[in-house]
């Protein structure tokens, strides 16, 4: 027998608050529910839940399922993302937890009508998924490479309206100007919100697939150039008036314009594609929410009917009660405390190399959000240099973590070049797997070694040390960390293999104390 999902009685009710407060409360204890009224890139979120579910509430006679329910495999979803959300919430890494909610969705979802419900739910749960931050390293790479697009766009808007610029990475020289492309201005702030603008102009769009698909992904591009439009005209003004209208009310006033016009741009993409529709409908008729333009809903049948197995719903509200309350519990736990030298008394010679200690920027200080930091250049008696940098965390939650070179490097107009492993030994002789990186600038070769030191454990793959981080979270109740890097530059006429030589040699003496530092 079909039922409609409209048709509830006082049962499905209760059911249906029940299930609504404990899923708030898991939420809330996730930091997702925070994330979208608090966070700048992701404040859309509440926005995007509010369309669709107008969007799902205007098509739901539509949302047909079966008297038969997939309560096993609700169970086992259920079951998944409580253990996701403990080991999220035991490790401090705020994004599992959030994909837990996800994975509870899922379970929600199947529980009241299967896989019929499912499949015809695909595109708002992809919709939702899209409002759940990216991973680390996943996030900050996609920023760094939207930096550098945004950077050279907005050089190519400055250029083509007569400015005199020059660029270095993320860096628009103009003049005694100088601006920076911030990871604000990457394009994240409005990449994710149009995208799921996009995502459901797709959903309800009456159109062939080709075009829906046409729609979503046309908002990447639409992004892209709008944002770089903006860096353009930030630029020329800053060369006009100064700096100072960069910043406050008139950035934010300068970012909601162009998003708003991004979503005029994508608007004209569609009035566009719909001229090769058959008839050619208005644009008003081809975006209409109901499922079939210009027809009635059905009426609310008087019959009611049992959503979920009773078993099911039980076992549910459980598991999200155990999820929020070991949440809980497990984020007051104090951390262990992992006795340690502070990187301020690291020695100052190394074999025969001695230091020259410096320190970084403020503002790099702070984007880095390290616990402490050791910046120094090391001459050996030969008068070669080599740049050392350890950052340590004491804690890796809530997204403290170490940033890859990878990802800061391109931004000071560096190019790279090669990324290969390379084997080092740790303080007992035992082999390690690190990164070589060489990069390029005007003429300029640098070759970097770098790795992350996890416990006793070092790692060249940041995936596999924020995996790590889950292991020794639960089992050692800690999530400290660092990250090692040593650089050194090519003098003329000299080979890789002589600035690798001196790497490994200073490498060598730097393990041997790493440990008093950064604790096993």
């Amino acid at each position: 027998m079909v039922n409609h999902l409209y048709n509830i009685n006082n049962k499905v009710l209760i059911i249906g608050v029940t299930l609504l407060i404990s899923f708030g409360w898991l939420m809330y204890q996730s930091g997702l529910l925070l994330l979208w009224i608090e966070d700048e890139q992701y404040g859309h979120g509440l926005m995007v839940l509010g369309l669709l579910g107008y969007v799902l509430y205007r098509r739901r006679d539509t949302l047909e399922v079966t008297s038969s329910h997939s309560s096993w495999f609700s169970i086992f979803l259920s079951s998944l993302a409580l253990l996701i959300f403990i080991i999220g919430a035991a490790s401090g890494i705020s994004v599992v937890r959030m994909y837990s909610i996800w994975v509870f969705m899922l379970a929600i979802v199947f529980a009241i009508g299967g896989w019929t419900l499912f499949r015809k739910l695909i595109v708002p749960m992809f919709i939702i998924f899209l409002l759940i931050p990216l991973p680390a390293p996943l996030g900050p790479s996609l920023t760094a490479n939207l930096q550098l697009i945004s950077s050279k766009l907005g050089v190519w808007v400055i250029r083509l309206f007569g400015g005199i610029v020059y660029l270095e990475g993320n860096v628009i020289e103009m003049g005694n100007v100088k601006l920076l492309v911030a990871e604000a201005c990457a394009g994240l702030r409005y990449l994710f919100p149009l995208m799921s603008m996009g995502a459901i102009a797709g959903y309800i769009m009456h159109a062939p697939l080709w075009m829906r698909w046409l729609i979503f992904l046309a908002t990447i591009p639409v992004t892209v150039f709008m944002n770089s439009f903006r860096i353009g005209v930030t630029g020329l003004l800053s060369e006009k008036w100064g700096t100072s209208h960069t910043e406050g009310f008139l950035h934010f006033f300068e970012g909601w314009v162009v998003f708003v016009a991004a979503l005029i741009v994508l608007v004209l993409i569609a009035w566009v594609l719909i001229k090769f529709i058959p008839g050619k409908p208005s644009l008003w008729r081809v975006f209409a929410v109901e499922n079939k333009p210009g027809a009635s809903l059905s009426p609310v049948q008087a019959d009611s009917i049992n959503w979920i197995a009773k078993n099911t719903i039980i076992y549910m509200i459980v598991a999200l009660v155990l999820a929020a309350t070991s949440s809980t519990y497990l984020a007051t736990r104090s951390q262990a405390v992992i006795a340690h030298k502070p990187l301020s008394s690291f020695p100052l010679v190394l074999g025969e190399w001695r230091a020259n200690e410096s320190s970084l920027p403020t503002s790099v200080v702070a984007v880095a959000g390290a616990s402490e930091y050791y910046y120094s250049d090391f001459r050996s008696s030969k008068n070669e240099k080599i740049n050392v940098y350890i950052s340590y965390y004491k804690s890796q939650r809530y997204g403290q973590i170490p940033h890859s070179p990878k990802v800061c490097i391109p931004g000071d107009g560096w190019v790279i070049k090669a990324v290969t492993p390379v084997v080092l030994n740790d303080r007992n002789g035992k082999p390690f797997t690190a990164n070589r990186l060489v990069t390029t600038k005007q003429g300029s070769t640098v070759i970097a070694y770098y790795w992350l030191k996890q416990g006793r454990k070092m790692y060249s793959k940041e995936a596999l040390a924020r995996l790590d981080l889950i292991r020794i979270s639960l089992l050692e109740n800690r999530t400290d960390g660092a990250l090692i890097r040593l650089v050194t530059n090519l003098t003329p006429g000299e080979s890789e293999h002589d600035a690798d030589k001196r790497l490994r040699k200073l490498s060598q003496n730097l393990v041997s104390v790493l440990s008093d530092f950064v604790p096993d």
